[in-house]
């Protein structure tokens, strides 16, 4: 029981289920699936270690001191003229915002555009750290299901025609790419109708995407912003998955008016982001080629997916589906609709085989879907995946079987 004085917002959210997944996650005497972490074996600790040796010497005092709450001109700049390449959107540095992860950017674009009761639509299922801080803010949920090329783009225009009063979808977040937790990647049809509907329906879209760079078979698709032509999009992406996690560095793209006042959000929030980090993080992408580096960890993740998707292939029972992403970090399983995998996990799983996943239930904000789960592959070492896939297929079997 929560102590009753807290606010609303923490007693009605229960984050007990992610933190026990955590813990589990991180005992060494399981084989987890759960996590999404990237491979700490890829990191280039050395060269961000010199980035900042570099960074404090070249700027000392003013690293100590306070900047600009938008961040440091010089790594807004790179990250401009970066996302103008890679986005098909041209941006110049007063166009970003730094932030402390993706994670806080989520949490600043709806603070600027949710009151209690107004519509967030959202991917069912999506990234549980989204709907932990949406859940702040008291939206009316609008779940859209996910198809083999992304959101139900039909679903998403049905709820917009029926809800246009108080409580209708004012922001859209989605995953475009690889998306958090089912792998899967939105066509180009869907990203140009999306920009096209949010115009029509006068809505805005959180444009998510940590794991663009990370694509290891197929063709680039256009980012949702590139088709963007009222300013209704707010690009979103971070150097967690692509660089280090620890540096909690993240970057938001948005029209120049919206930009203004999510930095004084920011600012309220936490006045800046680390100076120092945000300094070593400009002296390295200056220093160093940051596709190289990213084109270097591809093969890893690329051998990671295919030994999870091939062990999925060769030993999951027929009842069993699953998802075959392009790139990314996640894959999704699908069992028959009266499997609890929440159960499943706890009463066979981590008692006897000490596997862990990521159930399905968190991962939607308004349907209880519990026969899914999110499989991780990228922070599992290469020679665990088969093994582990292979006796989390026997036991699918067994409990399918009695159950």
């Amino acid at each position: 029981m929560k102590n009753q004085n807290f606010a609303d917002r923490v007693i009605n959210y229960d984050s007990s289920v992610l933190a026990e997944l955590f813990i589990e996650s991180s005992n060494p005497a399981n084989t987890s699936f759960a996590g999404g972490y990237p491979d700490q074996q890829l990191f280039p600790s050395a060269d961000i270690t010199a980035a900042f040796a570099r960074a404090i010497n070249a700027n000392t005092p003013g690293i100590f001191q306070y900047t600009d709450a938008k961040g440091p001109l010089a790594l807004r700049t790179i990250l401009a003229q970066r996302h103008s390449q890679r986005a098909g959107v041209p941006v110049v540095a007063d166009d970003l915002l730094i932030t402390q992860g993706g994670q806080q950017a989520i949490d600043l674009i709806t603070r600027l555009f949710i009151n209690p009761g107004d519509g967030v639509a959202l991917e069912g299922p999506t990234y549980v750290g989204a709907i932990s801080a949406f859940e702040s803010y008291a939206p009316t949920y609008y779940e859209i299901p996910m198809e083999a090329d992304g959101l139900d783009i039909n679903k998403l225009e049905a709820d917009l025609k029926a809800n246009r009063g108080a409580n209708r979808i004012k922001l859209l977040y989605t995953i475009p790419d690889f998306q958090n937790p089912t792998g899967i990647t939105l066509s180009t049809a869907k990203r140009q109708r999306l920009a096209q509907l949010a115009v029509e329906y006068d809505f805005y879209i959180l444009e998510d995407s940590p794991y663009r760079d990370l694509r290891y078979r197929g063709e680039e698709l256009p980012t949702i912003q590139s088709f963007d032509t009222d300013h209704r999009v707010l690009f979103v992406s971070s150097f967690s998955k692509i660089l280090s996690p620890g540096l909690r560095i993240g970057y938001l793209v948005a029209d120049r008016e919206m930009l203004s006042e999510l930095a004084g959000l920011k600012s309220a929030n936490d006045v800046q982001s680390p100076n120092m980090t945000m300094e070593a993080l400009a002296d390295y992408l200056t220093e160093h080629d940051l596709d190289a580096h990213i084109n270097k960890m591809k093969p890893v993740y690329t051998e990671k997916c295919h030994a999870m998707v091939s062990a999925l292939r060769k030993y999951m029972p027929a009842e069993i589906t699953f998802t075959e992403p392009e790139g990314g970090f996640f894959l999704w399983l699908t069992g028959p609709t009266n499997l609890d995998l929440n159960k499943f996990m706890h009463d066979v799983l981590l008692p006897e085989a000490h596997i862990v996943f990521v159930p399905s239930e968190p991962q939607y904000a308004v349907t209880k879907v519990t026969n899914c789960a999110r499989l991780n592959y990228s922070n599992v070492p290469l020679e665990k995946i088969e093994p582990g896939i292979k006796q989390l297929a026997t036991y699918f079997k067994a409990y399918l079987a009695e159950n």
